[in-house]
């Protein structure tokens, strides 16, 4: 995954190069081109990190089914993620209504 999205940075930056060169050359057909790679670049890193915020997603849904009354800290270290995304993956979850929040459970 860190691969991909280094890959996607690169490209994006390398167009991003390519670009301004080709500007200041007055070759607009190379810097069109070039401003292709760097959105092909953006693109590509967004779909990557939305590839892996849904892979943390049915991680955490996951690990939560299994043991609901696990504090975030622990099911981050479990996990290898930071508690910061375990505890964006809960609230994507319950804003998806895929969790139910603990407010919820107690009516």
């Amino acid at each position: 995954m860190n691969r991909l999205l280094a890959g996607s940075a690169l490209l994006s930056a390398a167009g991003a190069v390519t670009g301004i060169v080709a500007a200041i050359q007055h070759n607009y057909a190379v810097c069109s081109v070039a401003l292709f790679a760097v959105a092909a670049g953006g693109i590509g890193a967004h779909l990557v990190s939305r590839y892996q915020d849904a892979a943390n997603d049915r991680a955490v849904l996951h690990r939560l089914q299994e043991s609901p009354d696990q504090p975030v800290d622990a099911l981050a270290s479990e996990l290898g993620l930071r508690p910061a995304a375990v505890r964006l993956s809960i609230y994507r979850l319950t804003s998806s209504g895929e969790l139910r929040s603990n407010a919820d459970s107690s009516e």
